[in-house]
């Protein structure tokens, strides 16, 4: 064995550790990492594994070369054609195919041909080049349609580099080896180790596929946060919203007092109005429980129409309600609330031919501070419910 064959073993066995590697790395992520282009670009790298290995065995054992040369040249064919299916998945989703198979078929057809019909290895590799380097160009176009559709940029950048640089590496192979063929005095010492240099391009597109897939990774898992960010505030809405009357609950308003620390929360003042409805249960039992959530929602819809935006609703009980009124007289506050049962006198419910009185009672308690608000909705329920029963107390007395 002459230098220059053992200078090339040791370039290609060097460029086959680097490759080992890089297929260990890619199997290893293939286990926590589900994506069908990881998996085509780990086999990818395997045949690689697979071609060098064959091309060194071969180097050393050169009888084996009918059965070795093969395996090298059609193992670097999946090799590319598997990253070129590995782009266009990343980028489409499209899977391997009956057709794509075909192809790989025809590859190993090319390799038996091209090991049988030159005489030596370089006379080979000029038309395997040619055929690497068409391969690798049909995968950088694949992945390049990724920029358009704001797919991650880093790692697809490194990799659209590394395939172009690796297609025109073999595709200058071509011409040099070529000429060397026709002269077969001059030489290129270069050609030695162009091994090493292979590695280098190899490496760089196996350090982009990592970015890729880490950066596919991360865009998910930020979807996916972004997913459950929603998900809890809509949660949160839920938690504090009333379904029926779609009124703020207690859950609310005791979220609402414990955050008094803050501004304005703290500082706050104004009146408290508690409402219930005193026929309710008549409508229950007269018409059913559907006109009575019913009755109870129009009472809602009352309540809103004559508070403020900025006051706070909520849904207190079965049929009873509490009205934060901020920044208001107590007199204002009786103002706006007296003529709920105006607008609930003529009220629509189902089961009932003719419109029906929803009649509430209520009770208004002025506050100044937060800290005052519990006595406040205290003394609003006992007006609500003294108001409540002077109104019997009168209905009583038509009655007799």
């Amino acid at each position: 064995m002459n230098s220059v064959d053992f200078q090339s073993i040791i370039g290609v066995t060097i460029q086959g550790a680097g490759i080992y590697l890089v297929t260990i790395l890619s199997f290893f992520m293939t286990r926590t990492i589900r994506r069908t282009f990881l998996d085509y670009w780990t086999v990818a790298w395997l045949a690689l594994s697979v071609a060098l290995t064959s091309l060194v065995v071969t180097f050393w054992i050169g009888a084996l070369q009918w059965l070795l040369f093969p395996l090298y040249f059609f193992g670097e064919y999946a090799f590319v054609f598997l990253f070129y299916a590995g782009c266009r998945n990343y980028v489409r989703g499209t899977r391997l195919s009956t057709g794509d198979l075909r192809i790989l078929a025809a590859g190993i057809v090319v390799a038996v041909v091209l090991s049988r019909i030159p005489p030596d290895f370089n006379s080979m590799f000029i038309f395997h080049a040619g055929i690497i380097a068409g391969l690798f160009v049909a995968a950088y176009f694949a992945l390049y349609p990724a920029r358009r559709r704001g797919q991650p940029a880093n790692g697809r950048r490194v990799m659209s580099v590394a395939l172009l640089l690796l297609a025109l590496d073999f595709l200058h192979y071509v011409p040099v080896f070529a000429y060397v063929k026709l002269n077969p005095g001059v030489g290129f010492p270069y050609l030695r180790y162009t091994s090493i240099y292979d590695l280098i391009l190899e490496m760089l597109l196996g350090f982009g596929t990592v970015m890729l897939v880490m950066d596919d990774v991360r865009q998910e898992v930020e979807a996916a946060n972004r997913e459950l960010i929603a998900a809890h505030d809509r949660l949160e809405i839920l938690a504090r919203i009333d379904p029926l009357t779609e009124a703020l609950n207690r859950h609310a308003f005791y979220s609402l007092i414990d955050s008094r620390g803050t501004e304005p929360i703290e500082s706050g003042s104004g009146c408290v109005v508690v409402v219930d409805i005193d026929n309710l249960k008549p409508i229950n039992d007269s018409l059913g429980h559907t006109a009575g959530d019913v009755a109870i929602r129009e009472v809602a819809k009352a309540i809103r129409s004559v508070i403020r935006a900025d006051d706070l609703l909520f849904r207190w009980g079965g049929d009873e309600f509490l009205i934060l009124l901020f920044n208001i007289p107590e007199q204002h506050a009786h103002q706006r609330v007296n003529d709920l049962n105006r607008a609930l006198d003529r009220t629509a419910l189902p089961g009932s031919t003719e419109p029906m009185s929803v009649i509430v009672s209520y009770g208004v308690a002025a506050f100044s501070t937060m800290a005052q608000l519990e006595k406040a909705i205290e003394e609003a329920d006992s007006a609500m419910y003294a108001r409540k029963q002077a109104r019997k107390e009168r209905e009583r007395l038509e009655v007799g």
